[in-house]
């Protein structure tokens, strides 16, 4: 019996989806800027790389739901998105350069579109996650606290999202997730560097990384045979506090605010926050049963 066809989003839902993907870009480097001023070091201002990082990002889900609109209507939409984002950033009072993000964003959106087959899928989801994690080790020293106990890193949000963008990888086999894994490792060094990140974090960086999201490659392709939440929850169970302990560890280790009451604060926050936002990011996956990652093969 063949597999039941699975209905594609509605128009009025893509055209939703596309609108909000160009309009959040000036607010999304507008709310990156406040939080990184929680750092250690805060910017005085977002670095342009940044900007358009986070335009990027935006380009690949823009690029999924154009998928799913006739040219013409797609081509409208983008239009009135980028116009309404641009404007409601002018009348808000936003710095001018955040509204690159808009510009860039369109710009991901085609180059997705222009490629064949699977690719597209491919493409953006390996974009998102090698995109979060440069932007996770960006905040890597921004600290929100929560009560009395909870210290949140702001670094934590973006990994949360890289867990299920890396789980929707495996459909493409082992290799691909791996060779993701080591772009993301390589750019993470590229980008440290670029900024002045001191090297011992960049080494951490790079370890935890690799370490990480090794064990969590092997648990899910151990747990193919079950449903997909599952198998993220299963992979995420290992991997989220594996990242967190050996980050907050090797890299705080010694410093004089890093005393073991602030690691333990850090340790726990940071992997309630993670296993939080991968459920947020799963159930939003879940709700559109299109957008189920299906195993290798499937």
């Amino acid at each position: 019996m063949s597999a039941p066809t699975v209905a594609p989003p509605r128009p009025t839902a893509a055209t939703l989806v596309l609108v909000v993907a160009l309009a959040l870009g000036p607010w999304s480097a507008a709310l990156l800027f406040v939080l990184s001023r929680f750092g250690q070091s805060p910017p005085e201002a977002l670095p342009w790389a940044v900007i358009g990082l986070l335009g990027a990002l935006l380009g690949a889900p823009a690029a999924a739901a154009a998928a799913h609109l006739p040219p013409p209507l797609r081509a409208s939409t983008a239009a009135a998105g980028a116009g309404l984002s641009l404007a409601v950033a002018v009348i808000s009072g936003l710095p001018p350069a955040y509204a690159a993000t808009v510009p860039v964003t369109l710009l991901v959106l085609a180059l997705l579109r222009a490629l064949p087959g699977e690719r597209p899928d491919l493409y953006g989801a390996a974009l998102v996650y090698v995109g979060c994690t440069i932007l996770a080790n960006f905040t890597f020293d921004s600290f929100l606290p929560l009560g009395d106990f909870f210290l949140v890193n702001v670094g934590t949000f973006f990994f949360g999202v890289t867990f299920t963008q890396r789980d929707r990888l495996h459909r493409f086999g082992r290799s691909v997730v791996y060779r993701v894994i080591v772009t993301a490792a390589a750019a993470n060094v590229v980008a440290a560097l670029a900024v002045g990140t001191p090297l011992r974090y960049v080494a951490v960086s790079f370890l935890a990384i690799l370490v990480s999201e090794t064990a969590d490659t092997e648990v899910y392709q151990r747990l193919l045979h079950r449903r997909w939440l599952a198998r993220v929850a299963g992979s995420n169970a290992v991997s989220a506090p594996l990242d967190t302990i050996l980050f907050t560890t090797l890299a705080f280790a010694g410093a004089p605010f890093a005393t073991a009451g602030w690691m333990t604060q850090v340790i726990v926050t940071d992997v309630l926050v993670k296993y939080a936002a991968s459920l947020v990011a799963a159930i939003t996956v879940l709700s559109r049963p299109a957008w189920v990652p299906r195993p290798p093969g499937g």
